[in-house]
């Protein structure tokens, strides 16, 4: 018996003789494309639990599991490097912006709490299979692939979730903006 098909049958020694003999290696990939210890260290976590959620995933007909695991080793650092540069763009971009007054700051908090507002009451409203991909995308800062992964579903329906929910969330802060409803 492979190691993944045990792995597949919910084995978790296998899991264990997979993460002994191929943990070091991904590590060094996923330090090698993210240059952080910390985050290739959670790249390697992330992708051995994908596999523990996934083991079906295999095909031994295109490849090695070892290939197979540093190929998702290397997606999740190619994703992490992303993410951290669009954070790194955001705050780059909202340090160069003028400051504001502190009058001005004081409308906009309030602005934005009161849309904050808005924007949960509308969530909850969402049905549940929206909800869960719009929070997991937008407030835990998830991509397509990651979305689809933790709910363990095909990537076609993450995105249809999302495209969805974000239709029937515009809709409700358009109502709420018209009728006042949501209001804090």
């Amino acid at each position: 018996m492979s190691l993944l098909s045990g792995l597949a049958s919910g084995d978790q020694r296998c899991l264990a003789a997979l993460y002994d003999r191929y943990a070091n290696s991904a590590l060094g990939l996923a330090f090698k494309v993210c240059g952080s210890r910390t985050i290739a260290e959670d790249i390697v976590q992330e992708a051995f639990l994908a596999l523990w959620q996934r083991p079906d995933s295999f095909d031994a007909t295109r490849g090695s599991a070892g290939s197979f695991l540093m190929g998702i080793v290397h997606h999740k650092a190619v994703d992490a490097v992303r993410r951290e540069a669009s954070v790194r763009r955001r705050e780059e971009n909202f340090a160069a912006e003028p400051q504001e007054s502190s009058e001005d700051e004081v409308i906009e908090a309030a602005w934005i709490s009161i849309r904050k507002t808005k924007v949960l009451a509308a969530l909850s409203e969402l049905s549940l299979v929206q909800r869960e991909a719009l929070e997991l995308a937008y407030l835990q800062g998830l991509t397509y692939s990651d979305v689809a992964e933790r709910l363990n579903i095909p990537l076609g329906t993450a995105k249809t979730r999302m495209r969805d929910g974000m239709i029937r969330l515009r809709a409700l802060l358009a109502q709420s903006e018209v009728t006042g409803s949501y209001d804090s």
